[in-house]
């Protein structure tokens, strides 16, 4: 698969449009939202449906149903019933897929709320959820049938106003990013205000969303919390509100993530979204990316530019931290022997996959550092150090958003895959 992403992908993506055609033959303009419990550890894993929501529009790709990037630890298909063809897919990633590689997951089991959207089948459609692990093994977890008009489901409501921020294209024909403020009281109204238009500010001046603004679109809910700030649990500080976003999630502590994702999508329906970018009102550095999931950036201090789009490079383009230095909970990440799914890291297992087309003949793999003052500093290669480790990891570049703090630096590699996902979901064929 990932030879296709990048090696044959205009042939293969060719293939899926053609298949795309065939929306209005098997779905509604509606959208399904499966909300459902991820429980287990290290060892085991489950899932178990806990609700159907649906809601007028499907706001997702329709050009490519059946998703050409794997990059999550999750994969969701839908297959016709009468024929057993494929014709939706989604992959994702999760907190839970995180959790099971700490510590305490080798123990305690979790439950975790996990939610996906899928557009509104005609007939009855065959539904298979699989889980992938760090070695990239799958384990199927659930394998049902979804007939639309036995199963019951509860109507999206709508709540919250919304606030236009930037328009590219029509929701159809463009990648929707959605805002969603947390800890933001009814005093805080002015600071949300200008919070959104900020941080709508910072997406849209950093590379590729400057130059492919006509394929983005950016909105923000208009939601307030009962209470100011955002929970500290290590600072013994706890407030309310509209997310209940916490900092020292899975035990780190400038881990800020969202706990209560079902709730996340019910303010998130009043508008079009691809993409949730949750804006915390705390002093405090942290935030945090998962592919296709939700991500999330504190909103004072130092920094908060950088941490907004270095998050959406995890949220949207599936890539990996290519930092080694920081202190993280999660364990044995990237197993040694298997490349990973990430596209801006590899273990040099299958690196034809990866980006070595864009390495420079007689560019030495794995490739030495150099000094910044050097001729060869900003040239494609192998460096080794990524993915939490020092060590068997090898990253791009020299430099990039993904590997320090520094804004507007993504690397070709990373641009690349941005590139692609926002061309996805704006209905292009992605790049090569």
């Amino acid at each position: 698969m990932k030879k296709a992403i990048f090696l044959f992908l205009a042939a293969f993506v060719c293939s899926l449009g053609a298949k795309a055609q065939h929306f209005d033959q098997y779905f509604e303009d509606k959208t399904v939202r499966i909300n459902y419990m991820h429980i287990g550890n290290a060892h085991s894993e489950s899932i178990r449906i806990e609700q159907y929501k649906v809601g007028n529009g499907w706001y997702g790709t329709r050009a490519f149903l059946v998703e050409p990037y794997q990059y999550g630890d999750i994969l969701i298909e839908v297959f016709d019933s009468l024929s057993n063809k494929l014709i939706y897919s989604r992959s994702y990633s999760a907190l839970f897929c995180e959790y099971r590689t700490t510590e305490r997951g080798e123990t305690e089991v979790a439950e975790m709320e996990e939610c996906v959207n899928i557009p509104m089948p005609k007939q009855t459609v065959r539904v298979v959820f699989t889980s992938f692990d760090r070695s990239r093994k799958p384990t199927q977890l659930l394998d049902f049938y979804l007939n639309p008009a036995k199963t019951a489901m509860q109507p999206m409501t709508k709540e919250y106003p919304v606030m236009n921020l930037h328009k590219g294209g029509s929701p159809k024909k463009a990648i929707d990013i959605l805002l969603i403020p947390d800890g933001y009281a009814k005093r805080d109204a002015k600071l949300l205000k200008h919070d959104m238009k900020r941080f709508a500010f910072y997406i849209m001046n950093c590379s590729p969303y400057k130059y492919m603004a006509k394929k983005v679109n950016i909105r923000a809910i208009k939601g307030f919390s009962e209470q100011s700030g955002i929970t500290q649990p290590q600072n013994n500080f706890y407030v309310n509100t509209l997310l209940n976003c916490t900092y020292n999630a899975i035990d780190l502590d400038r881990y800020l993530m969202c706990l209560g994702v079902w709730n996340l999508h019910e303010v998130a329906d009043d508008a079009p979204y691809d993409a949730i970018i949750i804006i915390c009102n705390s002093e405090k550095y942290g935030g945090g990316g998962i592919y296709n999931f939700y991500c999330t950036v504190y909103n004072h201090g130092e920094y908060p530019d950088y941490v907004i789009v270095h998050e959406m490079g995890h949220l949207i383009g599936g890539l990996a931290d290519e930092y080694y230095t920081s202190e993280v909970s999660v364990q044995d990440f990237y197993p040694e022997g298997v490349e990973p799914t990430e596209p801006n890291l590899t273990t040099l297992v299958d690196f034809d996959s990866k980006w070595k087309d864009l390495v420079e003949e007689g560019t030495p793999i794995p490739t030495p550092p150099t000094f910044k003052s050097s001729p060869d500093y900003d040239r494609i290669g192998a460096y080794e150090g990524g993915g939490y480790v020092s060590k068997g990891v090898y990253r791009p570049s020299q430099h990039c958003t993904m590997n320090s703090i520094a804004y507007d630096d993504f690397c070709p590699v990373c641009l690349r895959t941005l590139e692609a996902m926002i061309d996805y979901y704006a209905l292009e064929k992605p790049n090569k």
